[in-house]
């Protein structure tokens, strides 16, 4: 493998890696949680989206062109002036950062989706340090560490594990593990530590030895980066989980939680009892359900739908046809779920109901919700209906309870 400071190869997947981020604005990195990055390109304190576009370019570039270090410090250079930007530290450092920040989560994303193709012949991951006296203590415990790679240590484990982490994988097929006399390793148990801002403020749970907002598999964040985040989040404390979802699910994030959904919903031919997540709860949902419900034990901040649901939720089979969704809703359900007036709970069919902002006709649009179903991923809130009903109807305090927001216009 290249060394960070010099991959110097084209790498597809990588480059796809790259390619398929969306540039986004923000002042601080970890503004972002870690599984966002799969799908978010940010530069720390470029408030430009000009800026963070030109910067996604020139690394994107890069790796399609297997670029070196110096190379690249052309076009920082020309960015920098062209924008006038007035970054932290000094250029070698700020423009390496950059470089091998992108091109070590590209090269580990793309080494991960090879992974995942050949895991049949190639079943065991063992981790690698480079080896040297740069590596830290805690990666050196970890280095020959083997796991299948379906094991939950490479959820987080995965590197880059850190700013400037070089670790790596080695894959192994189970006649090469029993030549080399090599054998899974003992049960992993992570340790985490809380990441505490200068006020005080616990922002963050991570794994000990993990930077904050490395502590997901780059690769994994690439290919299902809701599901990813999904992870992180069960894995919090449900104080950290609503506020991270509040700043996290960013305007770039949302889109790809929405293409996602739309080439979900589209390729849907025989339903084989699939799910898709469509989004989080975030901290009003989850303040309101623990304030007013506090007896329901929600195991889940997901909101997923079923592939033999989703054809379902169009509304055909409905009474009246202003009840039903139009396709241009449908398609754009995550938006919609994310953007409520209300929020309440159905006190006979025990379901969470989330009213949309906007209409298509003269009723109110509603998302129904049953909690805690189990999906092949985990468990999730689970969408079983979309609808519509009038706004006396839902004012009803014998049949529900508003948690949240407001019905009026």
């Amino acid at each position: 493998m290249a060394d960070a400071q010099n991959f110097g190869v084209k790498f597809t997947e990588a480059i796809d890696y790259l390619k398929g981020k969306l540039p986004e604005v923000s002042l601080k990195w970890d503004d972002l949680a870690g599984p966002v990055h799969g799908k978010v390109y940010t530069i720390a304190g470029a408030t430009s989206t000009d800026l963070v576009r030109d910067f996604h370019t020139a690394t994107t570039d890069a790796s399609s062109k297997g670029s070196t270090l110096g190379q690249f410090r052309k076009d920082f250079d020309r960015i920098v002036q062209q924008h006038g930007w007035t970054y932290n530290g000094k250029r070698g450092w700020r423009s390496a950062v950059i470089f091998n920040t992108n091109m070590r989560s590209a090269h580990m994303a793309g080494r991960w989706k090879q992974l995942v193709a050949n895991q049949a012949q190639r079943p065991y991951l063992q981790y690698r340090t480079a080896g040297d006296s740069r590596v830290r203590p805690l990666h050196k415990m970890w280095n020959g560490l083997i796991y299948l790679l379906s094991d939950a240590f490479w959820q987080t484990h995965y590197p880059p594990n850190g700013w400037g982490c070089r670790c790596t994988v080695r894959a192994y097929g189970e006649a090469e593990m029993k030549d080399k006399d090599l054998s899974e390793s003992a049960p992993f148990e992570i340790k985490t530590r809380e990441v505490i801002t200068g006020d005080g403020e616990i922002k963050d749970r991570v794994p000990v030895g993990i930077d904050p907002g490395w502590d997901h598999n780059v690769g994994q964040s690439w290919i299902s980066p809701e599901l990813s985040l999904g992870k992180k989040l069960a894995a919090l404390p449900r104080q950290l989980q609503g506020p991270l979802v509040d700043k996290t699910i960013s305007p770039a994030f949302q889109k790809a939680i929405s293409d996602n959904f739309k080439a979900f919903k589209t390729g849907i031919k025989q339903p084989s009892g699939q799910a898709q997540i469509v989004g989080f709860m975030d901290s009003g949902m989850l303040n309101a359900l623990a304030e007013k419900l506090p007896a329901i034990d929600l195991q889940s901040t997901a909101v997923s739908v079923f592939d033999n649901k989703t054809n379902h939720l169009a509304g055909s089979h409905k009474a009246s046809s202003l009840q039903a969704w139009p396709d241009e809703w449908i398609n754009s359900l995550p938006e919609h779920f994310r953007n409520y007036r209300a929020v309440l709970w159905d006190k006979l069919k025990k379901t969470l109901v989330v009213v949309p902002q906007g209409s298509f006709n003269k009723t109110l649009p509603k998302i129904t919700m049953r909690l805690n179903e189990s999906t092949k991923f985990g468990t999730s809130a689970s969408i079983i209906s979309l609808g519509s009903a009038s706004a006396a109807n839902l004012r009803d305090s014998n049949a529900y309870d508003l948690l949240l927001g407001t019905l009026d216009p």
